[in-house]
């Protein structure tokens, strides 16, 4: 079934581009505001567009940033984009200084800056797009890709950056994100290594761990890996800060991404090689089986054995109630940062390799 839905949404995605960057006429902070992106019309250099996303309840809409570095000569179309979760923000600055330091006159291609198409995630530093009609609800804006055309707002959203913005101007893609509130990554790739660009682009980043990913079903990499755009999810570190190391090593791997296919001239800086980046096809999860306040015993890119103890969690008095050990051997890929952890709660993750043949690219 993943195939001939590839097939299809191929057909679907890349048969027609937009007939032409439209313009609504206004502007929004001094930048024009547009309701549709056509790279090929633009002039060559550096553009700033405010894309006008899905209504509100009031029938204001929220305004997505778009920068572009058009080259002057032909090449390949990447996407750079963060803000996918509300509060997964080291990736704003990554794509931000990316785009500042391209020269479109010496670029062969195109790439588009995104910050934020997750507008009401990104207000409320929030993982999720939160919907106000009905008494509310709260939708993972990394799960419904590529939209519905008439569904709830977030699915609008969707549907509208992937018919507006990302069909017939993308080639390649690159999504940032971080780990979620409350618990922390290293710079972190997940990669469908079953494609071969995307195995290019995870190891042209200096990253900590790689897990060989079959991906998930409406995420964004998993979305633009079916319709034959190759694509990665960067973990690149904590979520609500700016961590400096992982915007360096972040915007490192933008720029060998774009050095590789050729769209920028240069040399390539570290990589997952020389950075002895730890490639795992299997992860578990160390949840909390109680409420507590816990202890994590390991820290990131620790090595770990099966059986040994990473976490323990107190009740309010001090009394040990639950000890937590490690189900597999591997490296330490995530691990819960605050120490008050409810039932099911996040206390530590590992990344590991798996020998079954069916785990070969990823279980």
């Amino acid at each position: 079934m993943r195939y001939v839905a590839f097939a299809v949404g191929l057909a679907l995605f890349g048969s027609v581009a937009q007939a032409a960057t439209q313009y609504t006429g206004d502007k929004v902070q001094g930048v024009p505001v547009i309701s549709a992106l056509d790279v090929a019309d633009l002039a060559t250099g550096q553009h700033r567009f405010m894309f006008e996303g899905v209504e509100t309840g009031t029938g204001q809409r929220w305004y997505v940033p778009i920068m572009v570095a058009k080259g002057a000569a032909d090449g390949k179309k990447v996407l750079l984009q963060a803000g996918v979760h509300g509060d997964e923000l080291n990736g704003v600055r990554i794509v931000q200084k990316a785009m500042a330091q391209l020269d479109p006159a010496k670029m062969k291609g195109s790439v588009i800056g995104v910050i934020g198409p997750n507008r009401s995630g990104l207000e409320r530093v929030s993982r999720t797009w939160a919907i106000s009609t009905d008494g509310g609800d709260v939708i993972d804006y990394n799960r419904i890709h590529p939209g519905k055309e008439t569904g709830n707002p977030p699915e609008r959203q969707a549907w509208l950056m992937w018919n507006k913005i990302y069909k017939g101007n993308v080639d390649l893609a690159i999504d940032y994100h971080t780990q979620s509130t409350g618990t922390a990554y290293p710079l972190f790739i997940y990669a469908d290594y079953r494609n071969a660009d995307v195995k290019t682009i995870a190891e042209l980043f200096p990253a900590d761990q790689i897990k060989k990913d079959p991906g998930e079903t409406g995420s964004m990499e998993t979305t633009f890996v079916e319709n034959g755009i190759p694509a990665i999810t960067a973990e690149v570190g904590e979520p609500r800060v700016y961590q400096q190391d992982m915007i360096d090593r972040g915007l490192q791997g933008a720029l060998n991404v774009l050095t590789h296919y050729k769209v920028i001239d240069g040399k390539l800086g570290a990589t997952a090689e020389s950075h002895k980046a730890y490639i795992g096809n299997e992860m578990s999860s160390i949840r909390a089986t109680t409420g507590g306040f816990a202890e994590i015993l390991v820290k990131l890119g620790d090595d770990v054995k099966q059986g040994q103890k990473v976490a323990l969690q107190r009740n309010a008095f001090g009394d040990v109630v639950a000890e937590y050990t490690a189900n597999m051997d591997g490296k330490v890929l995530a691990v819960g940062t605050d120490a008050v952890r409810e039932p099911r709660a996040l206390l530590v993750r590992i990344l590991g390799n798996n020998s079954a043949e069916t785990c070969t690219n990823g279980c």
